[in-house]
């Protein structure tokens, strides 16, 4: 017996298989192609790539699933809505269908957490922060007995997400996209100047740090005190964030996941400088379905399906 979990982001094509243990038997990604130079996909791109991945991705096999989750929307929130998930939703119920299993309809940011929940022992209610090339969304998430139960969104960016302003910057030093693992490694190597960070209360800005950094690059900035700067502004953004939802709702336990919360930058940056932090293990912190397996895991065998 075995669980199933599907998701498609903007960049990467997921499927994941737990067993009845929760042991991660299968994490197959494939990042979507894009071109050198170019900036991004536009949406019906991201679908047809995320068909053809998902027919070369999926394990042969398997077949005894007991349950299936599968990423519908972006965020659980009303009209949070991109086509891309429609195939990992499609996909999801034809595998269910197709073996009996029950089908549970989560989102992507359900995803990131349970992934980020795997070797953590996390229950009841704690802050959360979402940060990805598309998301900086700080959160309070309760889990119940493994379940993700709610997910109550508290603040955030207000204009790009940090993921963003580092590809923006990263297309700036003609980095490959998207640009975050080469700016960290071009970070470790530099001195970061003083790009100032935005914070009000429980929301974050970061375009103005994208003209800063901009700035600095037409001024002569070398690439990698551009890197450091950059990153730096992010750590500093985030402390901040934190430190307001710390006084604001009371809870002091802090979990972080996400791509960008993949660089190891920014993880030594926080952790030196906050404590209450659990952070998703670096394989589990970018787009993948393994958190969506486990919580098909959870909810099957708690419910009963």
């Amino acid at each position: 017996m075995c669980f199933c979990g599907i998701d498609c982001s903007c960049y990467t094509s997921s499927v994941s298989i737990v067993d009845e243990s929760g042991k991660v038997l299968v994490d197959a990604r494939r990042p979507l192609p894009v071109k050198d130079g170019q900036k991004g996909l536009r949406q019906s791109e991201m679908v047809f790539a995320h068909i053809k991945n998902l027919s070369e991705i999926f394990p042969e096999g398997f077949s005894d699933f007991r349950a299936v989750a599968a990423s519908v929307r972006p965020r659980p929130v009303e009209g949070s809505y991109m086509p891309v998930f429609a195939v990992s939703e499609s996909y999801g119920k034809a595998v269910a269908r197709s073996c009996g299993a029950a089908f549970y309809p989560l989102t992507h940011q359900h995803g990131h957490i349970g992934a980020a929940l795997i070797g953590q022992k996390m229950e009841g209610t704690f802050l959360a922060l979402h940060v990805s090339g598309g998301t900086t969304d700080l959160l309070q998430v309760t889990v119940e007995e493994g379940i993700i139960r709610e997910i109550l969104a508290l603040g955030g960016t207000q204009d790009i997400a940090a993921g963003q302003l580092i590809d923006r910057v990263g297309q700036a030093l003609c980095l490959p996209f998207p640009s975050g693992p080469k700016l960290t490694e071009l970070a470790q190597e530099g001195e970061a100047k003083g790009i100032p960070s935005y914070v009000k209360g429980l929301s974050v800005s970061f375009s103005g740090a994208e003209t800063a950094a901009k700035r600095f690059l037409q001024q002569g900035m070398p690439a990698e005190d551009a890197a450091a700067s950059v990153l730096k502004c992010i750590g500093k953004t985030l402390e901040k964030l934190i430190q307001n939802a710390w006084r604001q709702t009371g809870r002091q336990r802090v979990l972080l996941f996400g791509g960008v919360m993949s660089s190891a930058y920014l993880r030594a940056f926080l952790q030196k400088r906050l404590w209450g932090l659990s952070f998703a293990e670096v394989r589990y912190a970018s787009d993948n379905a393994c958190g969506l397996a486990a919580q098909a895991r959870n909810m099957a065998l708690t419910e009963g399906n």
